[in-house]
Order: structure tokens, then sequence, then C-alpha cells
């Protein structure tokens, strides 16, 4: 039986391929202007990962790509699965992120499952060692930590949407385990903020969307 990721993958392929899909709206994260329309530059190939239960499987997609007549400059229009520079599928980096930073575990336990370490699906006529490993975790989680444009961005908008929403009266409180410098503290922090404005901005009442891929885009993903 497949996964329910791996169909969306499939149905987001299949609409490449056919050329069933729209140029991206709003402004171009290059430039930031808003021309009135893209053009198709290229659709590039993608292998995806995703993880079920104790594995992790790889699946081949493509990735449209856009020229903005304004700038000049291409860029990657990303599905809502996916992320730039990261072949985990988003569904993924975000559920083992959340699993790090709100509970009181280590990055050897969040890349684990019953246990044990979640290692690569075997390919046809090759065995496959390689295991997730706990500096991937640490990418995703640097990743969304240092998309600051991006938080201070979102955090704007909510506040002219609800100045006193509760939310600007959260604080973030990281385990002394998990950093052994401030810089890596304040990365965690910001990882755990984003995430919070993130469940924000997903109520019908404020935007209805994820920041993820739209808005971050818009940000430059900064």
């Amino acid at each position: 039986m497949r996964s329910k990721i791996e169909k969306i993958i499939q149905n987001h392929t299949d609409s490449i391929v056919s050329g069933n899909f729209s140029p991206p709206e709003g402004p171009c994260p290059k430039c930031l202007e808003k021309p009135k329309n893209f053009k198709l530059h290229e659709c590039k190939k993608r292998n995806f990962r995703y993880i079920c239960e104790s594995l992790v499987y790889m699946m081949l997609s493509l990735l449209a790509r856009w020229k903005c007549p304004i700038c000049k400059c291409t860029f990657t229009d990303y599905p809502f699965f996916a992320l730039p520079y990261k072949r985990y599928v988003m569904i993924d980096i975000e559920r083992l992120t959340n699993d790090y930073i709100d509970n009181n575990q280590s990055y050897e336990q969040t890349v684990s499952h019953d246990d044990l370490p979640i290692g690569f699906k075997e390919q046809e006529g090759f065995i496959d060692e390689r295991k997730l490993s706990k500096t991937t975790l640490w990418r995703w989680i640097s990743f969304f930590g240092n998309l600051k444009n991006t938080i201070n961005g979102a955090l704007n908008l909510i506040r002219q949407k609800d100045s006193n929403c509760r939310m600007f009266r959260k604080i973030y409180p990281v385990s002394p385990n998990k950093y052994q410098s401030l810089e890596r503290k304040l990365i965690i922090q910001n990882t755990m903020k984003l995430f919070h404005i993130n469940e924000f901005f997903q109520l019908k009442h404020y935007f209805g969307n994820s920041i993820f891929p739209r808005f971050a885009s818009s940000c430059g993903w900064s």
C-alpha cells in the first residue's frame, strides 16, 4: 500500500509532466517585484526522501523553475511538501524537528523508531546501510532557526491583524541539555518561535495558510 505522501508526490509529478500546473503567484523571491506573469524556465529532477516507520524511501519527482521578466532571475517554485536544499519532505522534517524541540529527547532518540535507528530502504540489488543522521536533524533545525526575515515578517503580519495576540507573550525555554553555546540556544529558540508562529498563521481568522513555502519564499528563505 502506498503512503499518503507517496501519492502526493506522484500527483505533483503527474501534473508537471502533463503541463497541468499554474505559474506561481505573488512577488518574485529575488527582486520582490510582482510581474504580470512568470515564464517557465525549466523542470529539474529532485529525488525526494520520505520516512515510513523505520525506513527512508526515495522517490523521483520534478520541480518547476521560473524566470522573472523584471529582474531576469530564475527561481524554483516549491510544492507544499518541499523545502529548498532539503531532500526530505516537509512533513517529516517538521515532525522530527518538532519532536526534538518540544520534547526532552536527544538527537539519537529523535532519529530512531521503536528504539532502532531509522535506516534506508534497500534498492533492488543493493544493500543500503545508511542511517538517518543526527547531523541531518540539526541541519533542519538550523535552517528554520536562521529564517529571521521570515520570522519577523510573519510576526508583523500577525501584529497587524491582532496586536494583542497571546503569541507575543510566549517565551521559549530550551533545556540546557540541548545546547552548549548561546548561538545554538538562539537557533533552537528561533525554530520554536517559527513553528509557534506558523500555528497561528494557519488559523482561519489569521491567514489560513502555512508560512511554507509561499510566505517564506517571498522573504527570500532568509
